[in-house]
């Protein structure tokens, strides 16, 4: 137990710094830069790595570990699988090339957009030129009905406030009274 206090203190004291070359500042090791990195986290952070590490390398059982920390052995469990989650994630090789930001995406769809504009103009001026040499009408521009017919109107259904009210009907509340006076103005419209 005493050497595993002194192995302890001796991993927290500060790395020597890296030799440093002539013209080039002094960079640290990625045994140091890691070690640093760990002396700036949370100590409770650090108690809980080990203890899982000591229970995944089979120095303790999970239940001593929980004990130690003082926490459930179910909440143990739990801390164990973030930590190993967070090992997975860490061993993922990094994306390479330019990353994916919200103003690059949105300048690449505007590029999108502008390109299918100038594709549509030009399909459409095609269109009008194949019309014109084969002597065809254009299309009328407009989708209205011919005259004398009248046009077919569309009367939008409700079919949520419809639904509601065979629902509650099943439940053996009536309606609400929103739902009475959405049904009841198309119910009216129906010829």
């Amino acid at each position: 137990m005493n050497a595993k206090l002194a192995l302890a203190e001796q991993s927290s004291a500060p790395p020597p710094a890296a030799a440093a070359r002539p013209g080039r500042p002094a960079q640290l090791s990625k045994v140091a830069s890691f070690d640093k990195e760990l002396a700036q986290t949370d100590r409770e952070a650090r108690r809980k790595a080990a203890a899982i590490l000591e229970v995944l390398a089979g120095a303790r059982k999970p239940s001593e570990a929980a004990q130690a920390l003082g926490i459930a052995p179910m909440r143990y469990y739990l801390l164990e699988m973030r930590a190993i989650q967070g090992l997975v994630k860490g061993c993922e090789l990094p994306k390479l090339g330019p990353k994916g930001s919200p103003d690059r995406e949105a300048r690449l769809l505007r590029q999108q957009v502008a390109q299918l504009e100038r594709d549509r103009a030009r399909y459409a001026a095609l269109a009008r030129v194949a019309q014109r040499v084969v002597h065809l009408s254009p299309p009328p521009a407009n989708n209205q009905p011919a005259a004398g017919k009248k046009g077919r109107r569309h009367k939008p259904q409700v079919r949520a406030v419809k639904l509601l009210a065979r629902v509650q009907a099943g439940l053996g509340e009536g309606p609400p009274v929103e739902a009475q006076r959405a049904v009841q103005p198309q119910a009216a419209a129906v010829p």
